[in-house]
């Protein structure tokens, strides 16, 4: 064997080693990010009650507890919060990443009080919902919209609005550009594409550029998310109804620069953004003001 021939060998093994790296990266990546081990309803309770503001005795309010099953096949469970002033209106409530619906309660007295029933659902692999991933709004949006459709058969005069906070915001950004029964979108920390949520996280843009495609390409493998359909930056462009964009200028999960596109999206949008909070903790370290801004712009924009 010639030694050309030897290293012809030896360089095609190589290179076939480091294309096993480059790939188990992104496979380390989408584990990480989309199957990370879910958490329970009480390790939720006690993480929301340390870190923003969660009051154990809003469990006792009451709900009507409903589940279906996703075109995907697995079960969905969600919180239905009857307004005690009978009301058509309903605020569809959604969470961000391994979460459940116990995180949205600190906007459910909020929602309540401007005239709303308030629906809580849990995403896929979250709360006492099934799914194997978390898929960042490409599943989570046709979910909600399938909650969307067994609303209206209780009944037929509900009227949809959505608010979302992190993945729940970009989630109910897409939702809003596919379901014109959506009347009014609020968005809190949202992620305006994949690419833009490790930005926060990986902070050498060429090494982001490089590692992007193998997160890309694994998670369509082992999750079936297809980056595409995460788009919520995309999704803003088409958004026609009353919007309100909400983030925090040091915000280091989804960092701000989100916020910005979103906007440039949608210039016709409303929006405020927090100087100094940090990643949905803007509710927990301004409750008057925030409450403030949404009830403003929602009595501006509902009847």
């Amino acid at each position: 064997m010639g030694v050309e021939i030897i290293v012809a060998i030896v360089l095609a093994i190589i290179v076939f080693l480091l294309l096993i790296v480059y790939f188990l990266m992104g496979v380390g990546v989408v584990f990480y990010l989309q199957k990370p081990k879910k958490r329970s309803f009480e390790y939720l309770i006690e993480y929301e009650t340390n870190e923003k503001g969660f009051k154990k005795e809003w469990l006792d309010i009451r709900y009507e507890p409903y589940e279906i099953v996703s075109k995907y096949g697995y079960k969905l469970f969600g919180k239905f919060y009857k307004n005690p002033n009978p009301t058509n209106k309903v605020m569809i409530s959604l969470h961000g990443h391994n979460s459940c619906s116990i995180s949205q309660m600190k906007y459910l007295n909020m929602f309540l009080n401007l005239g709303f029933n308030v629906f809580l659902p849990d995403h896929r692999r979250s709360g006492f919902s099934e799914g194997d991933s978390i898929t960042f709004g490409h599943y989570e949006k046709y979910d909600v919209i399938s909650w969307i459709d067994y609303l209206e058969k209780l009944d037929e005069n509900f009227k949809f609005y959505i608010f979302g906070e992190s993945m729940g915001g970009a989630t109910a950004t897409m939702v809003t550009s596919l379901d014109s029964r959506i009347n009014l979108l609020i968005t809190y920390c949202a992620f305006y594409d994949m690419k833009n949520i490790f930005k926060g996280h990986i902070k050498n843009i060429h090494f982001l550029n490089f590692i992007y495609p193998s997160i890309k390409i694994m998670s369509r493998i082992i999750t079936k998310t297809k980056f595409n359909e995460c788009k919520a930056g995309e999704a803003m462009k088409s958004v026609k109804v009353p919007t309100l964009i909400i983030h925090s200028e040091q915000d280091d999960v989804v960092i701000f620069e989100n916020a910005k596109m979103m906007l440039e999206s949608n210039p016709e949008a409303n929006y405020y953004f927090f100087k100094d909070s940090i990643h949905a903790r803007s509710m927990v370290a301004y409750p008057e003001k925030f409450t403030e801004i949404v009830s403003d712009f929602v009595r501006s924009n509902t009847v």
